[in-house]
């Protein structure tokens, strides 16, 4: 007897895993459960970027010469294919009967899925296909940089969905197909300009620099920094700490101490780090109010120097040096940090050995130029030389206390008493302490983030908040537990 195969399809939801909908209209329900006659028109399916897609198939075969009588038929006897149309070619999503796997396709796309069923015995195939809706549903939140004990790199997020409820990922720099993980986590920076092709996370490691298409996290071979006016790399730059300003700059510090800017033209420059035609080695730290100008610390000379850009934010080729006053020379630059009102702090040992807290701010002359400009300085004294062993160290954006860490203990340099004091967090124990940092932007710029890490206990980041008027005294915001030890911080 002849048959013909009938194939029923159930939409099945994860609890809190899959998103459905009827039809694509913005509006999802997402805990319906959908019947779907694949016989039929089928019915779209809308699922969060990173979540489950659960499809189970109901396969039967229908006696030929029958109205609607059907069989079961054996999975045993078929291929199957789950393949996905897209512009950069078909991905195959699964070969088995159901479908069972996390989408990680780029959202905001509505995808053709073909669904194909092959008789083994006759080669003769059943195709039908539906519309595969993938959205983003992360409002934003915090983006950890990792190493593990390797030193291999990896990215986990902490975020809100749209519902309000917490979301923690990882393996999302692994997972999208960013090949350099190895030599550590240098920096991470999000950056969201339409010159240079919208949202992107810059990633730098101990091997390359790139970046991910956001909000996918998705990589591509193209997304490496191999250009730098005109010359290239075999794999790419890299880059030991990145800075990104208003008015679409950014500035890339490498960590043989040269300087590149990006630009609004999405060109990237060649070192800048010359005065008087003289090659220097920059700290990787930028200073300064804007992008049009930064402040710089020449390690060769141990002085700071001036960087300003020309008029309609072309280049300049070459930095300037500063007045002995304000360039504090023949010195060792041990931390620098912008902080908010556009203003920079430098912790220097000088030319006598003294600690110096350094505040500067950048000047625009008569002429239209901007110049770097000291504007205080104030000797720390005590045991300030506890800094000079810093592993690690911040400032507070809000308040320009200074904080830095030596193995699970965190200080601070308290004004007043003029001592280096262990910070006062109430019930908290510190595992080893594994990076300080803050975020500028968003509801986070009065925080500092405490990063420890242990074998027993994992990672984990603590968003603390300095009291105004006393650095000792920390209030814990939250505590977030991360898979690896956070090395840095950003947030979109």
């Amino acid at each position: 007897m002849l048959k013909y195969i009938y194939i029923g399809l159930i939409s099945l939801l994860l609890a809190g895993v899959l998103n459905s909908c009827y039809e694509d209209k913005g509006n999802y329900s997402y805990n319906w459960v959908q019947d779907i006659d694949l016989t039929e028109v089928l019915k779209d399916t809308t699922v969060g970027r990173g979540h489950v897609l659960y499809l189970e198939v109901d396969l039967k075969k229908q006696v030929l010469g029958t109205e609607g009588k059907t069989e079961v038929a054996n999975p045993e006897d078929y291929t199957f294919e789950w393949k996905v149309i897209t512009g950069d070619g078909d991905v195959v999503l699964s070969t088995e009967k159901d479908l069972n796997e996390t989408i990680d396709l780029a959202s905001g796309v509505s995808y053709q899925v073909n669904y194909t069923v092959t008789e083994k015995k006759t080669g003769v195939s059943w195709i039908t296909d539906f519309k595969l809706n993938v959205v983003e549903e992360l409002k934003g939140g915090f983006i950890f940089m990792t190493e593990d004990a390797d030193r291999k790199v990896d990215i986990e997020i902490y975020a809100d969905d749209t519902e309000g409820n917490k979301v923690h990922r990882t393996g999302l720099l692994s997972g999208s197909g960013f090949p350099y993980l190895s030599g550590g986590a240098n920096s991470i920076v999000y950056t969201n300009v339409k010159n240079w092709g919208g949202k992107r996370l810059w990633v730098a490691t101990g091997e390359a620099t790139g970046w991910l298409n956001m909000p996918d996290f998705s990589w591509e071979e193209k997304n490496m920094l191999r250009m730098i006016m005109l010359t290239p790399q075999p794999v790419s730059y890299t880059m030991k700490s990145m800075y990104y300003l208003s008015n679409q700059f950014m500035y890339f510090f490498t960590g043989e101490g040269n300087v590149h800017l990006l630009t609004s033209r999405s060109i990237l420059s060649a070192d800048v780090t010359y005065v008087n035609n003289k090659k220097f080695k920059a700290a990787p730290y930028y200073g300064g109010a804007s992008s049009n100008a930064a402040i710089l610390f020449d390690q060769d000379r141990g002085r700071f120097v001036s960087y300003a850009m020309k008029s309609g934010g072309f280049v300049t080729e070459s930095c300037y040096d500063m007045n002995d006053e304000s360039a504090l020379p023949n010195s060792d630059l041990l931390y620098m940090q912008r902080v908010t009102n556009e203003g920079t702090v430098a912790i220097v040992k000088d030319e006598d050995g003294k600690y110096q807290r350094c505040q500067f701010s950048i000047e625009e002359n008569p002429t239209g130029t901007f110049k770097g400009h000291l504007d205080q300085m104030e000797e720390l004294k005590g045991n300030a030389a506890m800094i000079e062993g810093a592993e690690y160290t911040v400032i507070d954006w809000m308040n320009g206390f200074l904080y830095f860490s030596v193995g699970n203990k965190l200080y601070t340099y308290r004004k007043g008493i003029d001592e280096c004091v262990e910070v006062n967090v109430p019930d908290v124990s510190f595992d080893a302490i594994v990076s300080l940092n803050i975020v500028t932007s968003g509801d986070y710029s009065s925080n500092i983030f405490v990063a420890t890490y242990s074998e027993a206990n994992g990672g984990k980041v603590y968003r603390l908040t300095p009291e105004s008027t006393d650095s000792r005294n920390l209030t814990v915001e939250e505590v977030i537990d991360t898979e690896g030890a956070v090395k840095c911080i950003t947030c979109w």
